[in-house]
């Protein structure tokens, strides 16, 4: 799946495998991890991003072997959400698409505020269960095995809480501009 260039340009094998394992790579990660787009999305922008021409809807559909109209559908997802644009080719009628790249700072501040909103949506429920399951053992009559389980189980939930919570404050100081003490958050890691 060699790079296109207007003039099909060809590059030595260990250059095309490169190029094909960055940009199926793209795709699982955008697909997995970052949730911002398809994995055929992510391949179309790890092509574009690496491609020092524009390119139009054929030549991606070719370099991706995937049909046009996807291709189609997901460049216009793409164009949405800012990461590519429309670009005039001169003495060309066609469409061609370039990647707008500031693309990996958008990435990594999309992917870092998952992060921290699901930190502190754990932390949440964390918080949640464990007032359930506090107020569950001190209300019901419980034999000295229940009792110890239950125990067990809040003593766990501290375990997890505090986890979530030295990664909340190791976020909070990045976000604040802060040092970073990532040794709190390897603490409760490697303890």
């Amino acid at each position: 799946m060699a790079l296109p260039d207007i003039k099909t340009k060809k590059y030595p094998e260990g250059i095309e495998s490169a190029l094909d394992y960055f940009i199926e790579s793209a795709g699982k990660i955008s697909a997995n991890m970052l949730g911002m787009v398809n994995k055929v999305g992510g391949q179309i922008y790890a092509l574009m991003f690496l491609s020092r021409q524009p390119l139009s809807l054929d030549e991606i559909s070719e370099a991706l072997q995937t049909s046009k109209g996807n291709i189609s559908v997901n460049i216009r997802l793409l164009e949405e959400i800012k990461l590519v644009k429309k670009v005039w080719v001169k003495g060309s009628r066609k469409d061609y698409y370039e990647a707008n790249r500031e693309y990996p700072k958008k990435l990594l501040k999309g992917f870092v505020d998952r992060i921290r909103d699901g930190i502190h949506e754990s932390i949440s429920h964390i918080d949640t269960c464990h007032v359930q399951l506090r107020e569950a053992a001190q209300n019901e009559k419980l034999d000295k095995e229940q009792g110890d389980d239950a125990q067990f189980m809040l003593n766990q939930l501290n375990l997890l809480k505090s986890f979530y919570s030295a990664a909340a404050h190791v976020f909070e100081s990045f976000y604040q501009g802060g040092d970073v003490d990532t040794d709190l958050l390897r603490k409760v890691i490697l303890d």
